[in-house]
């Protein structure tokens, strides 16, 4: 299904954190969504999951207004995998998972052969259908976001959001998830922290700065060294990867750095 971002801007209290946004998705295209922190990332990507109404522009997908529509709607064409998802550390793993079926059944409605079987084809894709009557809080954090996951494709829409998914994981766990995600096969928007991730792993970039898009394209032709060093402020060298052959962009600190001041470390991830 095809998302299309036609001039959407967002505030929040009243500040521009989003302004004029143009981006495209296509059907099965991974599209990756980068910039430094503050950029306006999560709060654009609020405004595709309906956290947030954009205050201008539209959100289309699959050509209808994304905030139109009704919200069981909505739910059944996009999923989401949150920055901060939380499954409930006292669920089973299967009972988690079945949250994801919310969205194809009405408020008095039982579970039923085909909620079954969805949570069950959901398990099996992450490879957690071993795990099923295993609590959360048993699992470790690969563990928990694979099932995260699970619980979206539960939902079987065909646009999945993923905030920041790898966050908080080792380089195993990280590594797993992607390869998992771009094999899906479904439309894709994912903000992600590493540009190594992006440049590998995404059909298409979106550089976000101070909350406009200031570079977009496939990653060998947006991720240059020049363009790197000016938006995120570190060196950069782009080229084939040694082991898989894809994108590899490696950074390194600028030639001389300036002092960082507490303000910026202590950058608002909230607005990312």
């Amino acid at each position: 299904m095809r998302l299309d971002l036609n001039g959407v801007s967002a505030r929040i209290d009243g500040r521009p954190i989003v302004t004029d946004v143009h981006l495209s998705a296509g059907p099965g295209e991974f599209v990756a969504l980068v910039g430094p922190n503050g950029s306006g990332k999560s709060t654009l990507l609020r405004t595709v999951y309906r956290s947030l109404r954009p205050s201008g522009g539209v959100v289309h997908l699959g050509g209808e207004d994304l905030w139109r529509m009704r919200p069981r709607h909505a739910a059944r064409r996009r999923a989401v995998l949150p920055q901060h998802g939380d499954a409930g550390g006292e669920f089973s793993v299967a009972e988690a998972v079945a949250v994801g079926r919310t969205a194809h059944k009405r408020p008095l409605d039982r579970e039923n052969a085909a909620d079954r079987a969805a949570v069950t084809t959901a398990l099996e894709r992450v490879g957690m259908a071993w795990a099923a009557g295993r609590l959360l809080s048993t699992l470790s954090g690969g563990e928990r976001q694979r099932v995260l996951l699970a619980r979206a494709l539960a939902q079987e829409a065909p646009l999945l959001v993923l905030d920041e998914p790898t966050n908080h994981l080792d380089a195993g766990a990280q590594f797993t998830l992607l390869e998992l995600i771009r094999s899906l096969g479904l439309t894709l928007l994912a903000a992600l922290h590493d540009l190594d991730h992006a440049a590998s792993y995404a059909d298409r970039i979106v550089v976000l700065r101070d909350g406009r898009v200031a570079g977009h394209g496939p990653p060998g032709e947006v991720l240059t060294p020049a363009f790197i060093e000016d938006v995120f402020g570190v060196r950069a060298h782009i080229g084939p990867h040694p082991i898989t052959g894809r994108p590899h962009v490696a950074l390194a600190p600028p030639t001389s750095p300036g002092p960082v001041s507490a303000t910026a470390l202590e950058a608002d991830t909230a607005t990312s």
